[in-house]
């Protein structure tokens, strides 16, 4: 073996300087970019679409969105103000086509669209950027921190500091932010609870304003029955109401008829036993005058029919009673 010189040993220190000073060059060069990507997926992104209605100047938003890290993904769609859309003018809306970028702010972050728009439709990509001082701000207000997923679906349906200040002004009980999420994705939003708040309604839990929410129980039901003459209800009352398919236009049409001042008790009868408005008026016009609500609700469950009552009147005359309609229609009588 050769011993190695001094000026070789000096030029072997010196590669190995530079071959360490590449190493690390291209390690902060690939530390550097790791965080970028990792920043660039921080919130869930996807697919969206947009359809603009001019005579109400909403826009209805479609997501399908992905959460890269979670897996997570779903699907929603839900109408805003055109107002709200940053970076989108209504001129846009109505005539434009081609490549658009807008912004949707929520309290929770903002929602960045980037696509394409033809006359009042588009699609393309969005990507949601949490605000950092949001998980702060509802701790403020003796909330847990959201997840980073909780976080965008606030955003997403809008459940921010107003919704939750409201919540806490109308004497609700604190929603845990799984039961803020649960809210928004079931529409129970802030013009939602403001809204029945305003006609006297303020449940006490959230768990009610859902619940009445799924059941359709919105302001514009709650005033049509009120200007039929419905006021003051319950909740629970409500809510039945809507199940059984009480509209005001049925308690309109039953007035109409003859059949004002029906108790709820009489109305859910009447629309359980399948007693119909036309039905009603039917029978008014065979000159039966002092029928009551359970006179009805009877004939329609004997299966006596306006034809039925009409042939037997006719083949008769005019004093066949409601009872003896029934009877005949029990024995099985045809003509």
């Amino acid at each position: 073996m050769h011993p190695v010189s001094a000026q070789a040993g000096r030029d072997f220190g010196m590669r190995l300087r530079l071959v360490t000073l590449v190493a690390l060059t291209m390690l902060l060069a690939t530390s550097t970019f790791r965080p970028h990507a990792a920043t660039a997926q921080t919130g869930p992104r996807g697919f969206w679409q947009l359809r603009y209605d001019p005579s109400s100047d909403r826009v209805q938003l479609s997501f399908d969105d992905y959460d890269e890290r979670s897996g997570h993904s779903g699907m929603t769609s839900f109408g805003v103000d055109a107002a709200l859309l940053q970076g989108l003018s209504r001129s846009q809306l109505n005539d434009a086509r081609g490549p658009v970028r807008f912004r949707l702010v929520r309290d929770a972050g903002t929602i960045t669209f980037n696509g394409e728009i033809d006359r009042g439709r588009g699609n393309g990509r969005f990507d949601f950027a949490p605000d950092p001082h949001f998980p702060q701000e509802l701790a403020k207000r003796g909330y847990e921190r959201p997840s980073s997923e909780q976080q965008f679906l606030l955003g997403l349906f809008d459940m921010g500091y107003a919704m939750v200040d409201e919540l806490k002004a109308q004497g609700y009980n604190r929603p845990s932010v799984d039961d803020l999420v649960t809210m928004g994705m079931h529409g129970v939003r802030l013009e939602y609870a403001r809204s029945l708040s305003g006609l006297g309604y303020r449940v006490g839990r959230t768990e009610s304003l859902v619940e009445l929410r799924d059941h359709g129980v919105t302001a514009a039901y709650i005033t049509g029955l009120a200007s039929a003459g419905y006021t003051r209800l319950t909740a629970d009352d409500l809510r039945e109401l809507r199940d059984h398919g009480v509209t005001p236009d049925f308690i309109d049409g039953l007035a109409k008829a003859g059949f004002k001042g029906l108790s709820t008790e009489e109305l859910l009868n009447a629309r359980d036993h399948g007693v119909t408005p036309s039905l009603a008026d039917g029978f008014r016009r065979l000159s039966y005058s002092r029928l009551t609500m359970r006179d009805l609700v009877r004939l329609r469950d004997h299966g006596v029919t306006l034809s039925f009552a009409e042939r037997e009147r006719a083949r008769s005359g005019d004093s066949v009673t409601i009872d003896e309609l029934i009877r005949r229609r029990d024995r099985g009588d045809r003509y």
